[in-house]
């Protein structure tokens, strides 16, 4: 097997990319379905339904754990006009599982090398990870959805905000 590109070099630890090499491994078989496909690998579980190209379930554990170990959303409760905000563990399960199976697929339908980096979780599809919860959550661009939003992204309200609107824009057009 090819050696896998997972770059060492994360920054800040309150980043959302941080390599975090004690993160336990996650058994992938214990929470996904995952059967060849003709040629390809679907995995699949309540949160995700991707079929994967050129990928092996040794690959897709590998893959998919590298990214547990860079992606650093915080999950951390937050204080909003004196009340307190957060994701339930199931939620915060889908959307670890939808952000790094989404990236995975991103790579392997386009034939890539799979590859953890910072730019893929400061990519404005990230925000789209994040709305369809939020919104469904706490409403649309309330003020407890987008400070949820931009905390578990680690960014600046300001920043996160303009996101939202640029991706409602974009999808609106």
């Amino acid at each position: 097997m090819k050696p896998l590109f997972y770059s060492k070099d994360s920054g800040h630890p309150d980043d959302i990319y941080h390599y975090r090499p004690g993160k336990p491994w996650v058994k992938t078989a214990e929470l996904f379905f995952i059967q060849p496909e003709g040629k390809h690998l679907r995995v699949e579980n309540k949160n995700v339904n991707c079929l994967f190209n050129n990928l092996t379930r040794e690959l897709f554990d590998v893959h998919y754990n590298h990214f547990i170990q860079f992606l650093n959303i915080d999950f951390s409760p937050i204080a909003v006009q004196e009340r307190n905000y957060e994701l339930l563990v199931s939620e915060q399960e889908f959307l670890i599982q939808k952000i790094i199976t989404s990236w995975i697929y991103y790579y392997t339908i386009n034939n890539l090398e799979v590859k953890v980096q910072r730019d893929d979780f400061t990519h404005p599809y990230m925000t789209d990870y994040i709305l369809s919860l939020l919104d469904k959550k706490y409403g649309i661009d309330t003020l407890a959805s987008l400070a949820l939003g931009a905390h578990l992204l680690r960014m600046n309200l300001y920043d996160y905000c303009n996101t939202v609107k640029g991706r409602r824009t974009y999808y609106n057009r």
